[in-house]
């Protein structure tokens, strides 16, 4: 979660706003510990009358880099694409918690956590990309560790806190369908689609809400792969009561 120096030009780095100013806000880059400021042309890409309307104080953005003068840096929300800003988001979710583990490590060796930084940390962060990516590192292959001269100390806590903290974790995915059948027997041609795709897919729970809403759940370890999943059920039963003369649309449920 700590980064060493200053942030370099066009990158992304997370922040907090500190305060809203007419003109400009003044936000903490959360990783360096530094401060920066948005100008109130960077902010949105329309019109900003007011600030306030699209920021507020505590708030946490992703803001690209646009100038480093000296300790003063210069930053921009609005070149941010939202797709890129929730994967870095996602991507400061999970060192912060590799921190919070770091910090754990550390303590079972009587080190604060700058200590455990400077002994460790940031070497890590040089050599595997990311305290994530070490923890898992040391959870699934401990000898690549050693390969880049980590201390045996630290191997041995990394992958004692990692074995605790990355249990398997189950996903349970919710998909709506809306049906509708317009032939005189709809009711019975509906049950058939949904019975076939629940013999097809046995893992699959499918609940009638109310008309015309039904609900598809699927439970499993991978997100990807379930999401995959569940999307290619929910479009093959709408596929086949199209077939039969219906309308029916699928949607994942946040």
């Amino acid at each position: 979660m700590k980064k060493i120096g200053k942030p370099q030009y066009w990158e992304l780095v997370v922040c907090r706003i500190a305060s809203i100013h007419p003109n400009s806000v003044d936000v903490e880059m959360i990783e360096y510990g530094r401060k920066g400021m948005v100008h109130v042309s960077e902010v949105a890409k329309r019109w900003v009358r007011d600030i306030r309307e699209f920021l507020k104080q505590g708030q946490y953005v992703i803001c690209r880099v646009m100038r480093v003068d000296g300790e003063n840096v210069h930053l921009s929300i609005k070149r941010v694409d939202r797709s890129e800003s929730e994967s870095r988001l996602g991507e400061f979710k999970r060192e912060r918690k590799a921190a919070k583990m770091l910090e754990l490590a550390g303590k079972n060796l009587k080190k604060t956590l700058e200590q455990s930084y400077n002994e460790i940390g940031y070497k890590l962060q040089e050599e595997f990309g990311s305290l994530a990516k070490s923890f898992e590192i040391a959870l699934k292959n401990p000898e690549l560790m050693r390969q880049k001269k980590i201390p045996e100390k630290w191997i041995k806590e990394l992958t004692d806190i990692a074995e605790r903290s990355y249990e398997e974790k189950t996903y349970r995915l919710t998909g709506e369908l809306d049906i509708v059948s317009y032939q005189p027997n709809g009711i019975e041609t509906i049950k058939k689609v949904l019975l076939q795709a629940k013999e097809k897919n046995k893992s699959i729970e499918i609940k009638y809400i109310s008309a015309p809403k039904y609900m598809l759940t699927l439970s499993g370890k991978n997100y990807k792969k379930l999401e995959a999943k569940i999307a290619t059920i929910g479009e093959e039963i709408v596929n086949e009561i199209k077939h039969n003369k219906g309308e029916a649309s699928f949607k994942l449920v946040e």
